[in-house]
């Protein structure tokens, strides 16, 4: 009689194997959690007490905040449509403004790119580096716009994608606004160079449109949107 009173439960990513593609989905997140911890630690380890480098500190930490993130927001990857496949509709309005702010976050992150070369053009040292972040910045470019085409499409990755992905991009954005924040208290104090206004500009815009993608796609009618984009197999139809 209690058997059959349950009732049956539907098995989620945290109960049952992820698979491959869950697997891929989690080093996925691990590494670009990686890459932000870095950063985040050298942001950090300007203000904040204590011993320990950027990457040493910053990379594990990242790397398993981002693999939990990823891990999390895994049953967005079995939402939309498949490989092959076309939407079954136009996308929703939430849809299309997040694809269109992945965009302006790539177009910003190109700018503040360019920006840096142009305000200091007798760059010695730092050119190096400035010119070595363009790889780096290229290929986040270049995943983001896949991102932004896969939202166009209804594709789950590219949902699971832009939100681990803008999750972590504003973390990075909120600390560096505060580590501007103390940079101007501190300039107001000693006297010296304060933090340049377009480094607020580049962070409050990236907190903004990282939040405004997550908000975005995680609302009702994008999980809607993806959701029905499947098409129904042929012969189903009246059924």
């Amino acid at each position: 009689m209690l058997a059959g009173m349950q009732q049956p439960s539907l098995p989620t990513p945290l109960t049952r194997p992820i698979g491959w593609s869950g697997t891929a989905a989690v080093i996925a997140g691990a590494a670009m959690g990686a890459l932000v911890g870095a950063r985040v630690a050298c942001a950090l380890s300007s203000w904040l007490p204590g011993p320990g480098g950027c990457v040493p500190v910053g990379a594990p930490a990242g790397a398993l905040v981002g693999a939990l993130l990823a891990l999390g927001a895994l049953p967005l990857l079995g939402q939309g449509t498949r490989r092959g496949e076309s939407a079954a509709h136009r996308p929703a309005p939430t849809t299309t403004t997040a694809a269109r702010l992945v965009w302006l976050a790539i177009a910003a992150a190109l700018g503040r790119w360019l920006a840096e070369g142009l305000l200091h053009p007798q760059m010695e040292l730092e050119g190096v580096v400035w010119l070595a972040l363009l790889p780096v910045v290229l290929v986040a470019a270049t995943g983001l716009a896949m991102a932004a085409q896969g939202l166009m499409r209804r594709r789950g990755w590219a949902r699971w994608a832009a939100v681990v992905a803008s999750s972590l991009i504003g973390v990075t954005a909120l600390v560096q606004l505060v580590d501007w924040v103390k940079a101007l208290v501190r300039s107001r104090t000693t006297v010296g160079w304060g933090p340049a206004p377009i480094d607020l500009v580049t962070q409050v815009l990236f907190l903004a449109v990282s939040v405004g993608v997550v908000v975005l796609l995680m609302t009702s009618a994008t999980s809607r949107d993806f959701q029905s984009s499947r098409q129904p197999p042929a012969g189903t139809n009246g059924r």
